[in-house]
């Protein structure tokens, strides 16, 4: 369902959002760079959440999966990103000013 590019973020709608590590590192990636790959993304994940990327449940075709099936699609339909599809471009949305604050918080709370 997608929202009007108007519309404002609940405060439940960026809770929700925020309280997935998943994407919570989406949007702390995207904050940082406003504009990226799918393939950067997984990479991303991978690399500096996932630790070991050999696991077969937390290697980068799963990784992909949730992004590509899940996590990317929810985020976009919210407007809070733009996403080009498995093979296109993401970078921040319309909406994404409603999660700012929030991941800039994360971001300066991180050690």
């Amino acid at each position: 369902m997608s929202h009007p590019k108007s519309e404002r973020l609940e405060i439940d709608t960026v809770y929700t959002l925020l309280s997935n590590a998943t994407r919570r590192a989406v949007l702390c990636r995207l904050h940082a760079v406003e504009r990226t790959t799918t393939r950067e993304l997984v990479r991303y994940l991978t690399d500096s959440e996932r630790g070991d990327a050999s696991s077969d449940i937390d290697g980068p075709g799963w990784v992909a999966s949730r992004l590509i099936h899940d996590h990317l699609p929810r985020l976009d339909d919210l407007d809070v990103i733009d996403y080009g599809g498995p093979d296109g471009e993401v970078a921040v949305g319309p909406a994404f000013d409603g999660v700012e604050p929030f991941v800039a918080r994360l971001e300066r709370a991180e050690p």
